[in-house]
């Protein structure tokens, strides 16, 4: 009977019956009131369960589509900060239309800063948002239905990243290592501020 049909319409048939055996159940016929009244209740019960089962699935699907988005992102950001890790910093601000907002203490710090600093920084970033992108992925495939709890795993996970805790110079950016540990770290931490925005966590 509902076979391809969509929920709301399934739910709008019920619903249809329901108030149908209620009217029935307006009857001097004794066997004709209880078989109503009996259906009635049936048809009300179904009509609520469906409802119910409407609006989790709805949540569900929503909780999924920002999961899926997130994933996309931080593959992008991944892939982008990968990139960037190959050309100077310096470099790409001063073909960049954004150069002018920048302080020139700031610039100066840049200009200050180790090749290898910035490829370990650049490259810890990317394997930070790539190791998020895998969580969500994880998530994606061994989920039947995405639930708040996936949501706090996942800044669980994110947290529980051991280069997300890791200590880091304010003051060093010379090699490579000091440079991945920088821009793991920050990419952990934007992921999950950025996790935390999607969903609200905290407000």
């Amino acid at each position: 009977m509902f076979r391809g049909a969509k929920i709301e319409d399934c739910i709008e048939d019920f619903i249809q019956m329901e108030l149908t055996t209620r009217d029935q159940m307006n009857t001097e016929n004794e066997s004709l009131h209880l078989i109503s009244k009996g259906m009635n209740n049936a048809y009300r019960y179904v009509v609520n369960r469906m409802v119910r089962d409407f609006e989790y699935k709805k949540e569900a699907l929503s909780l999924k589509g920002k999961f899926e988005q997130l994933e996309k992102n931080f593959n992008k950001l991944a892939e982008n900060n990968m990139e960037q890790s190959k050309v100077s910093l310096e470099q790409t601000i001063e073909e960049s239309f954004y150069k002018e907002d920048l302080p020139e203490s700031a610039m100066e710090d840049i200009k200050n800063m180790k090749p290898d600093f910035q490829k370990g920084m650049f490259e810890g970033m990317s394997f930070a948002y790539e190791q998020v992108a895998n969580y969500i992925s994880i998530a994606l495939k061994t989920s039947d239905a995405l639930t708040d709890k996936n949501v706090v795993d996942l800044i669980e996970q994110i947290s529980g990243n051991r280069f997300a805790n890791v200590e880091v110079s304010e003051t060093e950016f010379n090699t490579y290592q000091e440079g991945f540990s920088t821009g793991a770290k920050s990419g952990f931490n934007l992921t999950k501020w950025e996790i935390e925005e999607t969903f609200k966590i905290g407000s």
